[in-house]
């Protein structure tokens, strides 16, 4: 019986000389989910990938993909059963289109149906040398390569980076299909409301840390509710600051403050003193709660 589990990384460490890329990164992704991990550049998102194909061997800890270990032997079996874009790729030149494409159809027996389909999904000018496309066909192409094999789990290093916002969004809603297919979809980035999209849960790093790690409706729903007031006359600090409230900004009469769950009845009575002119109550977006894990 197959693992629960397609990723599991225990302890993750990694260093480049003196710079620690990764710190003691520890998580789980299961079969048929769509993880979204998340970080600005430079936070360690590509050196994790890199450890999860086996290119760059961890320092510390244990990681195992689809069941095997990555620095062990048998890893090269896994590889055949993930599909992977890199954040960083090119083809080589003077190959067209269907060059690539016929060359790995070739390497891993690709249904007709399953090409037919993708290529609907993405269409690509496959007459054109691979050279002469774009970042964005580039990107395409890439996909198409990644999911044509029928992979049980896909990699995805910034995967959206240089479409325009039509193909972004079909890629985005393909990503979320293919894991009803039952794929697993492991993919970096930083563009958040993509993630609040698709994902089921994210992980948050920082300067090679998890600083967070659980589902997305958790994480907005545990930062409660953004208030944004404006009253007749000024707002007083002390009447908004208290415990578990956060005050984000307060100018004059207007102020944004961040409420957690149980606290709202509270906050709505310390300002029952003031005349309200507006009141606003809404839940948190990804990129706010991020902003607020990256402003510490």
């Amino acid at each position: 019986m197959p693992r629960s589990e397609a990723i599991v990384v225990e302890g993750l460490s990694k260093s480049y000389g003196r710079i620690k890329a990764l710190e003691n990164i520890s998580f789980t992704v299961r079969r048929g989910e769509v993880f979204g991990y998340l970080g600005p550049n430079g936070a360690g998102k590509t050196t994790t990938i890199r450890v999860l194909m086996g290119f760059v061997k961890p320092d510390r800890g244990k990681v195992s993909v689809l069941g095997f270990d990555v620095t062990g032997r048998g890893f090269a079996e896994a590889r055949r059963r993930i599909g992977f874009v890199p954040g960083d790729f090119d083809f080589p030149r003077g190959l067209r289109g269907r060059d690539i494409i016929r060359l790995f159809s070739r390497l891993h027996s690709v249904e007709s149906s399953r090409l037919d389909e993708l290529l609907g999904t993405f269409p690509l000018d496959l007459g054109m040398r691979v050279e002469a496309y774009s970042t964005g066909m580039k990107q395409l192409l890439a996909v198409v390569l990644a999911f044509m094999h029928r992979p049980e789990l896909v990699i995805m290093d910034e995967p959206t980076m240089g479409l325009d916002p039509l193909m972004r969004r079909r890629l985005l809603e393909f990503i979320r299909e293919e894991a009803r297919r039952g794929a697993t979809i492991f993919f970096s980035s930083h563009v958040l409301n993509e993630v609040q999209m698709v994902a089921d849960r994210v992980a948050l790093l920082r300067n090679g840390r998890l600083v967070a790690l659980e589902s997305i409706e958790s994480l907005l729903k545990r930062r409660g509710k953004l208030v944004t007031v404006q009253v007749e006359g000024e707002l007083r600090a002390e009447d908004l600051e208290f415990e578990g409230v956060e005050v984000i900004e307060i100018h004059g009469s207007r102020a944004r403050i961040l409420v957690p769950a149980g606290k709202l009845d509270e906050l709505v009575h310390r300002l029952s003193k003031y005349r309200l002119a507006d009141l606003e109550v809404r839940d948190l977006r990804l990129e706010e709660v991020f902003q607020y894990y990256y402003e510490r």
